[in-house]
Protein backbone atom coordinates (compact mmCIF):
# COMPACT_ATOMS: atom_id res chain seq x y z
CA UNK A 1 0.00 0.00 0.00
CA UNK A 2 2.77 2.36 0.85
CA UNK A 3 4.42 1.87 -2.55
CA UNK A 4 0.82 2.41 -4.17
CA UNK A 5 1.00 5.73 -2.50
CA UNK A 6 4.27 6.43 -3.06
CA UNK A 7 3.90 5.56 -6.98
CA UNK A 8 0.73 8.03 -7.24
CA UNK A 9 2.24 10.88 -4.96
CA UNK A 10 5.71 10.65 -7.33
CA UNK A 11 3.00 10.72 -10.86
CA UNK A 12 1.55 13.38 -9.20
CA UNK A 13 4.33 15.60 -8.56
CA UNK A 14 5.66 14.67 -12.34
CA UNK A 15 2.20 15.58 -13.51
CA UNK A 16 1.35 18.69 -11.80
CA UNK A 17 4.37 21.25 -13.53
CA UNK A 18 2.77 20.57 -16.73
CA UNK A 19 -0.49 21.08 -15.90
CA UNK A 20 0.10 24.02 -14.35
CA UNK A 21 2.15 25.37 -17.03
CA UNK A 22 0.18 28.92 -19.02
CA UNK A 23 -1.23 28.83 -21.83
CA UNK A 24 0.08 30.89 -24.47
CA UNK A 25 -2.03 32.11 -27.20
CA UNK A 26 -0.85 33.38 -30.31
CA UNK A 27 -0.31 37.21 -30.77
CA UNK A 28 -3.52 38.52 -31.48
CA UNK A 29 -3.57 39.74 -35.33
CA UNK A 30 -3.21 43.58 -35.73
CA UNK A 31 -5.47 45.48 -38.06
CA UNK A 32 -4.45 46.81 -41.20
CA UNK A 33 -1.78 49.58 -41.26
CA UNK A 34 -0.47 48.36 -37.97
CA UNK A 35 2.87 46.99 -38.01
CA UNK A 36 5.27 45.91 -34.95
CA UNK A 37 8.64 46.36 -36.39
CA UNK A 38 11.78 44.65 -35.11
CA UNK A 39 13.83 45.95 -32.93
CA UNK A 40 17.49 47.09 -33.97
CA UNK A 41 20.44 44.96 -32.76
CA UNK A 42 22.58 48.64 -32.44
CA UNK A 43 22.32 49.80 -28.85
CA UNK A 44 23.82 53.19 -30.05
CA UNK A 45 21.19 56.51 -30.42
CA UNK A 46 22.99 57.40 -34.19
CA UNK A 47 22.63 53.65 -35.15
CA UNK A 48 19.47 53.53 -34.04
CA UNK A 49 17.77 56.41 -35.99
CA UNK A 50 20.06 54.94 -38.72
CA UNK A 51 18.01 51.92 -38.86
CA UNK A 52 14.85 53.63 -38.34
CA UNK A 53 15.47 55.87 -41.43
CA UNK A 54 16.48 52.99 -43.76
CA UNK A 55 13.65 51.18 -42.70
CA UNK A 56 11.54 53.91 -44.12
CA UNK A 57 13.90 54.69 -46.98
CA UNK A 58 11.87 56.33 -49.91
CA UNK A 59 9.32 57.62 -47.90
CA UNK A 60 8.66 60.50 -45.31
CA UNK A 61 8.85 59.28 -41.71
CA UNK A 62 6.94 60.89 -38.85
CA UNK A 63 8.55 59.90 -35.84
CA UNK A 64 6.64 60.21 -32.46
CA UNK A 65 8.57 59.51 -29.36
CA UNK A 66 6.19 59.09 -26.72
CA UNK A 67 4.97 56.17 -23.81
CA UNK A 68 2.05 54.22 -23.33
CA UNK A 69 1.72 56.48 -19.79
CA UNK A 70 1.97 60.00 -21.28
CA UNK A 71 -1.22 61.59 -21.25
CA UNK A 72 0.21 64.86 -23.96
CA UNK A 73 1.16 61.97 -25.94
CA UNK A 74 -2.40 59.86 -26.03
CA UNK A 75 -3.82 62.66 -26.59
CA UNK A 76 -1.30 64.05 -29.65
CA UNK A 77 -2.23 60.72 -31.47
CA UNK A 78 -5.88 61.40 -31.15
CA UNK A 79 -5.23 64.81 -32.72
CA UNK A 80 -2.80 63.88 -35.41
CA UNK A 81 -5.19 61.17 -36.67
CA UNK A 82 -7.18 63.01 -38.85
CA UNK A 83 -3.74 64.21 -40.79
CA UNK A 84 -2.24 60.68 -40.96
CA UNK A 85 -5.64 59.52 -42.30
CA UNK A 86 -5.67 61.95 -45.24
CA UNK A 87 -2.47 61.17 -46.03
CA UNK A 88 -2.90 57.63 -45.83
CA UNK A 89 -5.76 57.72 -48.50
CA UNK A 90 -3.97 59.71 -50.65
CA UNK A 91 -1.50 57.02 -50.68
CA UNK A 92 1.30 59.58 -50.29
CA UNK A 93 5.37 58.18 -49.66
CA UNK A 94 5.04 58.25 -46.17
CA UNK A 95 5.10 56.33 -43.06
CA UNK A 96 4.49 57.61 -39.19
CA UNK A 97 6.93 55.73 -37.02
CA UNK A 98 6.24 55.46 -33.21
CA UNK A 99 8.98 54.78 -30.87
CA UNK A 100 8.71 54.08 -27.19
CA UNK A 101 10.89 52.14 -24.64
CA UNK A 102 10.31 49.57 -21.66
CA UNK A 103 9.06 52.24 -19.58
CA UNK A 104 5.64 51.26 -21.82
CA UNK A 105 4.93 48.11 -20.11
CA UNK A 106 4.14 45.37 -22.62
CA UNK A 107 0.27 45.01 -22.22
CA UNK A 108 -0.50 48.58 -22.32
CA UNK A 109 2.07 48.70 -25.29
CA UNK A 110 -0.02 45.56 -26.79
CA UNK A 111 -3.24 47.11 -25.98
CA UNK A 112 -2.84 50.72 -27.21
CA UNK A 113 -1.12 49.72 -30.75
CA UNK A 114 -4.11 48.69 -32.87
CA UNK A 115 -5.48 51.61 -32.61
CA UNK A 116 -2.38 53.53 -33.73
CA UNK A 117 -1.62 52.47 -37.59
CA UNK A 118 1.69 53.27 -38.57
CA UNK A 119 5.31 51.33 -37.77
CA UNK A 120 6.11 50.66 -33.78
CA UNK A 121 9.40 50.41 -32.08
CA UNK A 122 9.23 49.25 -28.68
CA UNK A 123 13.07 49.38 -27.73
CA UNK A 124 14.83 48.26 -24.80
CA UNK A 125 15.23 50.63 -22.33
CA UNK A 126 19.52 51.17 -23.62
CA UNK A 127 18.06 51.87 -26.33
CA UNK A 128 15.36 54.31 -25.85
CA UNK A 129 17.42 56.06 -23.73
CA UNK A 130 20.73 56.66 -26.01
CA UNK A 131 18.53 57.55 -28.47
CA UNK A 132 16.71 60.09 -26.40
CA UNK A 133 20.01 61.07 -25.57
CA UNK A 134 21.60 61.17 -29.00
CA UNK A 135 18.67 63.36 -30.15
CA UNK A 136 18.31 65.31 -27.14
CA UNK A 137 14.99 64.63 -26.25
CA UNK A 138 14.26 66.01 -22.76
CA UNK A 139 10.54 65.17 -23.32
CA UNK A 140 7.82 63.78 -24.66
CA UNK A 141 5.88 63.68 -27.33
CA UNK A 142 8.88 64.56 -29.27
CA UNK A 143 8.35 64.77 -33.23
CA UNK A 144 11.05 64.28 -36.19
CA UNK A 145 9.81 64.26 -39.92
CA UNK A 146 12.74 62.69 -42.08
CA UNK A 147 13.14 63.45 -45.94
CA UNK A 148 12.72 60.20 -47.75
CA UNK A 149 16.36 59.95 -47.86
CA UNK A 150 16.82 59.49 -43.89
CA UNK A 151 17.94 63.41 -43.28
CA UNK A 152 16.06 65.31 -40.92
CA UNK A 153 13.45 67.49 -41.91
CA UNK A 154 12.08 68.83 -39.30
CA UNK A 155 12.10 68.67 -35.34
CA UNK A 156 10.89 69.89 -32.18
CA UNK A 157 13.05 68.43 -29.96
CA UNK A 158 13.83 71.31 -28.36
CA UNK A 159 10.49 72.29 -27.07
CA UNK A 160 8.56 69.35 -27.80
CA UNK A 161 4.83 68.62 -26.95
CA UNK A 162 2.42 67.99 -30.10
CA UNK A 163 3.48 71.24 -32.14
CA UNK A 164 -0.02 71.41 -33.59
CA UNK A 165 -2.19 70.38 -36.90
CA UNK A 166 -0.79 72.97 -39.03
CA UNK A 167 2.91 73.07 -38.63
CA UNK A 168 2.97 68.95 -38.63
CA UNK A 169 1.02 69.31 -41.91
CA UNK A 170 3.71 72.10 -43.32
CA UNK A 171 6.57 70.68 -42.32
CA UNK A 172 4.53 67.07 -43.63
CA UNK A 173 4.34 69.07 -47.26
CA UNK A 174 7.53 70.41 -47.40
CA UNK A 175 9.53 66.66 -46.99
CA UNK A 176 7.33 65.22 -49.62
CA UNK A 177 8.09 67.89 -52.37
CA UNK A 178 11.72 67.74 -51.32
CA UNK A 179 13.44 66.05 -53.89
Amino acid sequence: MKRLLFAIAAVMMLVQPCCAQKKTTPAAKLPAGVVVMKNPTATSGPEILKTIAADNKGKVAVIDFWATWCGPCMNAMKQIDPIKEKYLKDKKKINFVYVTGETSPKDKFDTAIPNIKGSHYRLSNEQFNSLLKHLGIKGIPSYMILNADGTTSYDNIASGGYPGDDVITEEIEKALVKK
